[in-house]
């Protein structure tokens, strides 16, 4: 009693003289040992506080507090391998399930930090069956599966996780939407990785999410096979989009360059599929339109005129102001298919629309070639008028000597 007063009053030394009377009396009670400890290491006399626990130990072998603060001393000599194993016997002899969590917790982060995943795994895997959906716990299981490779571990921990975060400010909940976003990066669902990262976009976390998009992802080998398209090596384009498309089925990016490198090299119906792709995959309804005018124009060249009007009319719908130059393709794509009444009807307008001459001129003369069809009088006064701009002046004088040999 005298003793525990003296240590209540920080008065250790004096404290240690009586721990000392005491155990000299009743050498068996594991207290005086331990309360003796306390006192060392209170005066950072660390080796002698390992003794005096040490002692305790020997006298009552579920001492739990006289475990931790043995693993407190092996941490303060850096000596982790001991801080574990002192921790987990904590752990072994703890009947409170949440001391019993923090000591093992405790020591998987000592391990952790001696990049001994595989031993750390294996002390969550027990710590885990007492609190399944501790958010710690899954975290750190997250966190080695991600470092292990097992994505799909990681994901479905931290899914768990992430649902217990409420109230938590956001800096302290970044930790587990970032391991949910790289396991999602690494598994290529982009989507699930964009959305977590939003949410775990601070401090730390912010360089290693911006080094996670630069070095895995669709646009990094989308940029590469950029520099080598510039350079005219599709070859090595074509392989880095294939990586691209690998980690992102749906990039629509990757499938519009690959087309272009289709067309540059002849493969045309290659390329109207990568561009059906970039076209099908693409969510922003403008690039959608503009990606399915370039489709059409590819169609009208290949002389898929049916697939082009389909392509044009995908667009238009798209679109909420009138388009001249998807108006003029649809009618180009009509007068092939022999649609000649509505591809008049559509030059007729643009014709209207318009106070340029050149423009005039362009309709007028694809008027007259729909026209001679069904309308010779019709076909011949759009041929007078292409007939006005020198690009059309020969063709038109053709075409109306043609018309007029008709007319007889």
């Amino acid at each position: 009693m005298q003793a525990e007063s003296q240590r209540k009053a920080k008065r250790y030394v004096e404290a240690i003289q009586k721990y000392d009377e005491a155990i000299k009396l009743e050498a068996g009670n594991y207290r005086y040992h331990f309360a003796r400890g306390k006192c060392y290491y209170e005066m950072k006399e660390f080796d002698l506080a390992l003794s005096s626990f040490e002692e305790s130990i020997e006298y009552k072998k579920d001492n739990v507090f006289a475990y931790t603060l043995i693993a407190k001393i092996y941490r303060r000599k850096n000596d982790n391998p001991n801080a574990v194993y002192y921790y987990d016997l904590a752990f072994q002899h703890e009947q409170d399930p949440k001391r019993k969590v923090s000591y093992k917790m405790e020591a998987i982060k000592l391990l952790l930090q001696d990049g001994k995943t595989a031993d750390a795994q294996k002390h969550l895997q027990e710590v885990k069956a007492i609190e399944p959906e501790n958010a710690n716990i899954l975290y750190f299981d997250a966190k080695i599966s991600n470092e292990n490779g097992d994505y799909e571990n990681a994901r479905k921990n931290m899914e768990v996780a992430t649902t217990k975060l409420e109230g938590q400010p956001p800096a302290q909940a970044a930790k587990y939407w970032f391991e949910l976003g790289l396991a999602c990066n690494k598994l290529g669902d982009y989507s699930c990785s964009q959305k977590a990262w939003e949410k775990a976009y601070f401090g730390k976390y912010k360089t290693l999410i911006d080094r996670e998009k630069s070095i895995n992802s669709p646009a990094f080998y989308y940029r590469i096979a950029m520099s080598y398209y510039t350079g005219g090596d599709y070859d090595k384009s074509r392989e880095q989009l294939n990586k691209s498309i690998e980690l992102q089925n749906n990039f629509s990016a990757a499938y519009l360059l690959m087309g272009k490198i289709d067309k540059k090299q002849g493969n045309f119906n290659e390329a109207v599929q990568n561009y059906k792709k970039a076209s099908n995959f693409e969510e922003d309804p403008a690039k959608k339109a503009k990606l399915l005018t370039s489709l059409a124009n590819l169609q009208l060249d290949a002389g898929d005129y049916s697939g082009a009007l389909t392509s044009i009319n995908d667009a238009m719908a798209k679109q909420t102001t009138a388009n001249p130059q998807l108006t003029f393709m649809k009618a180009q794509s009509q007068y092939h298919l022999g649609q000649y009444a509505s591809a008049v009807t559509l030059l007729e307008n643009l014709a209207l629309s318009t106070t340029d001459a050149g423009a005039k001129a362009k309709y007028s003369f694809l008027i007259g070639m729909c026209a001679k069809n069904t309308d010779v009088e019709k076909a011949k006064a759009a041929f007078k008028i292409a007939a006005g701009s020198p690009p059309f002046k020969a063709a038109s004088k053709v075409e109306l000597d043609k018309l007029m040999g008709k007319a007889g």
